[in-house]
């Protein structure tokens, strides 16, 4: 036992990021969705392309600052580098829950400070605008209902009609066997009268499972963003507009509307309100009421 224990320790010592990188998919692709899987195999490539791969116990914040530079000598944008340093940060969180390692030094890393960009979205003549140019029934349901529930994209793709209840107005999102929810979290999505009623006649011509389909076959994320990237430019919009600006559409018109940031993060499904806050510029003139409340 003691000799099963040293050879243990040895094989801990020498473990590299690369064999790291295998037992944590093989424990991460059960329970995260295939984007997410993505992201993570995104950034073990890049973190070991820079330092190598070297024994996991051997990582030091010299080796994340190393990292954080080259990336940003290669042009790589503060958000991408952001993100790529939150996943390893989650990932070697789990190589100090495995025991693996004794400190997480993505842990003490600061994220890069980026100046505060506005959510870009659709008014409502950019909408009707696009809405006039886009040729596909099924497109211009989707647009719509992404529009008037603030879905996201893999949401809206995997919905199926099991998920949709029509007397009550709500859409259940949830993971199934073929597609993970964000973070793994279920969320019900109320339905306003023009997105019940998009569902509903959906409903009455459908021969499918999923709500969008062509041909009995759910549509692939690439297809759908590549034709909405050619409809936004047909309608002569800003290219910053792409599909999730929808997302920020649905967001930033209930705000416009004076809708609360708590009842705007409970219907997007953000985990933290501090996600949320960037809408909070919309506010101001909907606070007038609140200050003058105060008075001599």
């Amino acid at each position: 036992f003691v000799e099963f224990q040293k050879t243990s320790a040895v094989k801990q010592i020498f473990l590299k990021i690369s064999q790291f990188k295998t037992d944590f998919f093989s424990f991460s692709e059960q329970i995260y969705s295939p984007r997410t899987i993505e992201v993570y195999k995104r950034s073990f490539g890049l973190f070991m392309g820079i330092v190598g791969d070297i024994p996991v116990l051997s990582i030091t914040p010299k080796h994340i600052d190393l990292y954080k530079m080259n990336r940003l000598q290669s042009k790589a944008s503060i958000t991408s580098l952001n993100i790529e340093l939150r996943t390893l940060r989650a990932a070697f969180n789990v190589a100090l829950s495995w025991k693996l390692i004794e400190n997480n030094h993505f842990r003490n890393i600061k994220m890069l400070k980026k100046a505060e960009e506005l959510p870009v979205y659709f008014t409502k003549n950019d909408l009707q605008d696009l809405i006039s140019v886009i040729k596909e029934q099924w497109l211009k349901d989707i647009v719509f209902l992404t529009v008037f529930t603030g879905m996201r994209r893999a949401e809206i793709l995997n919905l199926t009609w099991k998920d949709v209840n029509l007397q009550s107005r709500v859409i259940s999102i949830q993971s199934n066997s073929t597609f993970k929810t964000k973070q793994g979290k279920c969320r019900g999505i109320p339905l306003n009268d023009v997105a019940n009623d998009l569902l509903r006649s959906r409903f009455e011509q459908s021969d499918n499972g999923y709500v969008f389909s062509i041909k009995g076959r759910k549509i692939s994320e690439s297809l759908l963003s590549h034709k909405f990237k050619k409809y936004v430019g047909a309608a002569g919009l800003t290219k910053k507009l792409h599909f999730h600006s929808l997302r920020h559409t649905f967001a930033t018109w209930l705000v416009q509307e004076g809708v609360s940031l708590y009842e705007v993060q409970k219907l997007l499904g953000h985990s933290n309100i501090s996600v949320t806050q960037v809408y909070s510029h919309l506010q101001p003139e909907t606070l007038h009421s609140t200050v003058n409340k105060i008075s001599m």
